[in-house]
């Protein structure tokens, strides 16, 4: 809906001969959020780091499968006349 909006606008401004962005068409759309989304919060979300413990385990989880996938490979490779 927004890249339709932007578009059309963006054309109307062009064939008025006005230059695009323009104040009054930020002003209009401001407006427009204030009147439909006048009950979102604008409050910026804190982003924290999780706990040590699930960030350790975030990190080792994919390094130890990188490790057994390394190993399986190189096992297998060695194995290749039996199989």
């Amino acid at each position: 809906y927004y890249d339709n909006f932007t578009q059309c606008t963006e054309r109307e401004a062009n064939s008025a001969s006005c230059f695009w962005p323009n104040p009054l068409a930020e002003g209009f759309i401001t407006g427009i959020h204030k009147q439909f989304f006048s009950n979102c919060t604008s409050e910026k979300v804190h982003w924290e780091d999780p706990p040590d413990e699930i960030l350790i385990t975030l990190i080792l989880t994919p390094v130890m499968l990188t490790c057994a996938m390394i190993t399986l490979v190189v096992w297998c490779s060695k194995r290749s006349d039996i199989l």
